[in-house]
């Protein structure tokens, strides 16, 4: 997907997900109760070839397929996300349910102060030095935070930090290549 691509769906995302949350507001609806109902949408999609295949099908009307979300759903979930799901199949938009599932939980985690950050290191950290780095970026971010920790050994030292779209590249690995190229120039 070209980035001009990938923006145009992620914004289209962002609107069904705000427009989610507005309904939510509007009924008085616990959008966590929503966020589980998307979750599962999604579960269901992930363990069903046959589910997202019949979905995809340019040939099965989008009736029959709000008749198969419906016959599925019905009682399972919240009518909202019901209703959500049938108004997304009219407007040829339920293939982009993951993405707006992915904005929504982005939207609640703003409204919440929260942030999930992934944070790369060359080597496995103790408990407490992870402990310490979450605690330093709460209070920097002033923020709740999540950290996913991975390994990467090809960073060589330092840390790389992922936070939604944006990166912070503090390995050496990193600072290696900038002064290599700043040599070439």
């Amino acid at each position: 997907m070209k980035n001009a691509e990938f923006n145009e769906f992620k914004t289209i995302s962002k609107r069904y997900a705000k427009a989610l949350l507005e309904l939510c507001e509007a009924d008085n609806v616990n959008k966590e109760f929503i966020l589980h109902d998307l979750e599962n949408v999604k579960e269901a999609l992930n363990n069903s070839y046959e589910l997202v295949n019949l979905m995809k099908t340019p040939g099965v009307s989008k009736a029959d397929k709000q008749n198969v979300i419906s016959k599925i759903f019905d009682g399972k979930i919240h009518k909202i996300t019901l209703n959500f799901l049938l108004y997304l199949i009219e407007k040829d938009r339920f293939n982009i349910v993951e993405s707006i599932l992915a904005e929504f939980q982005a939207e609640l985690d703003k409204e919440n102060n929260f942030v999930q950050i992934e944070i790369v290191s060359a080597i496995n950290l103790d408990d407490n030095m992870k402990e310490n780095i979450k605690n330093r970026l709460s209070g920097k971010l002033q923020k709740q935070v999540t950290v996913d920790w991975s390994v990467n050994p090809d960073i060589i030292a330092g840390l790389v930090f992922i936070v939604g779209d944006s990166i912070i590249d503090t390995s050496l690995k990193s600072k290696l290549q900038m002064i290599g190229r700043n040599i070439i120039k």
